[in-house]
């Protein structure tokens, strides 16, 4: 199966560190190594806010706040080497262009950006803080730094005021990446130290609940499986890369005490939660370098990596514990780097400026087909690539 590159944003004259797709909306947000974030369209490619000025280095890593309830706030966090935390929100009064119109926007039109709040700065890491994550619930936000600890944040309803409830201090080295696993409060971190660790709330302290050991070299990302049981099998596993050059899949074989702490009250709970992980497996090898992102795909269950050669490359599961490599791409980014690749959604736009009466998240709705990957490298650009059968 080939590698299609379908489009190119011309992003950036530096570094793409990270590019994240929104849960939900048609949304891509990319950190960059100009001090800023940038919000693209998922639906035309346009990009729709730049948000600057509030961090003083590179930012490293970005996340979106999953949309719960009925709550229409667009809520996005920066990760900077700065040592802060950023909290950005949409201004719905404001902003000046419809996310994801079909509308007739010329390419290359001066349509406008929409206004974003900094609303809050989140300080106390002695080093630069390098990936951050929202849980699945929007309940915690985690963040990670050089400075070898985790830290747990609990934000207020208007998500500017945050509480750390938590720093997990077990990593020797700098932490590279925090990722939460898509339905439990569970919450993993990769290391320089090769270690991966699992994190869960017991009684009233976040406690390491098991550690993953395999991985030769620094362990640059990590990402859960988030299909559902039905579709993955009952245990929960992880993928993670490394400069080891090897991608690795871990399962879940075991776990005690009590698990979802949050909900119950401690004269209840018995032994410490301490979970057990095995390796499943090392998919084929094709890198020849330091593998910088992995990604799971939520909807076919493929894994896709890239890293500092340059190669794009996705995996298929042929059965439990066996994975063959089914397309790759050379110099996906030319000479560059490729420092993060995600899949997304493959977005096609139902909405229109001229809707009457319809609510805003009405005219926004939108329909998904099929899934692209989505790669931010070091030439500045973001690419979007599909996996074809032809």
């Amino acid at each position: 199966m080939p590698i299609c590159q379908v489009h190119s944003i011309p992003a950036h004259t530096d570094r793409i560190w990270s590019v994240v797709p929104h849960p939900t909306l048609p949304l891509l947000a990319c950190a960059t190594s100009d001090k800023s974030a940038q919000i693209y369209s998922l639906n035309t490619y346009f990009p729709v806010a730049q948000l600057d000025g509030n961090h003083k280095r590179s930012i490293r890593s970005v996340s979106w706040k999953p949309k719960t309830g009925n709550s229409s706030e667009v809520v996005l966090a920066t990760a900077s080497f700065d040592g802060t935390v950023g909290i950005w929100i949409r201004d719905d009064d404001r902003y000046a262009q419809e996310v994801g119109s079909s509308g007739s926007v010329d390419d290359g039109a001066d349509v406008g950006l929409e206004e974003w709040e900094f609303v809050a700065s989140l300080e106390g890491h002695e080093n630069e803080v390098k990936c951050v994550d929202w849980s699945s619930d929007g309940a915690y936000l985690a963040s990670c730094s050089r400075d070898k600890s985790v830290w747990i944040w609990e934000a207020d309803e208007d998500n500017e005021e945050f509480e750390c409830i938590a720093v997990l201090q077990d990593h020797t080295q700098d932490v590279k990446y925090v990722v939460w696993h898509p339905s439990e409060d569970l919450l993993a971190s990769a290391s320089y130290d090769d270690s991966i660790r699992l994190w869960r709330e017991d009684e009233d302290d976040w406690v390491c609940s098991g550690e993953i050991i395999g991985h030769r070299s620094t362990v640059w990302c990590i990402d859960f499986d988030k299909r559902t049981p039905s579709q993955a099998g009952s245990a929960a596993r992880l993928v993670s890369c490394s400069a080891d050059e090897t991608v690795r899949i871990w399962s879940r074989v075991s776990i005690t005490g009590t698990v979802g702490s949050r909900d119950i009250p401690s004269t209840f709970r018995s032994d410490p939660v301490s979970e057990n992980w095995n390796q499943e497996a090392i998919l084929p090898k094709r890198h020849t370098g330091p593998i910088y992102s992995v990604s799971w795909s939520a909807r076919s269950g493929r894994i896709v990596s890239a890293g500092a050669d340059g190669l794009l490359v996705v995996y298929e599961e042929v059965k439990t514990g066996e994975w063959q490599v089914i397309a790759e791409e050379e110099d996906a980014h030319s000479v560059f780097e490729i420092n993060s690749c995600v899949w997304s959604r493959k977005w096609k736009s139902t909405a229109s400026h001229h809707l009457e009466g319809e609510s805003q998240e009405e005219k926004r709705s939108i329909k998904f087909d099929d899934e692209i990957i989505i790669t931010g490298g070091d030439d500045g650009n973001i690419n979007v690539w599909e996996v074809t059968s032809k």
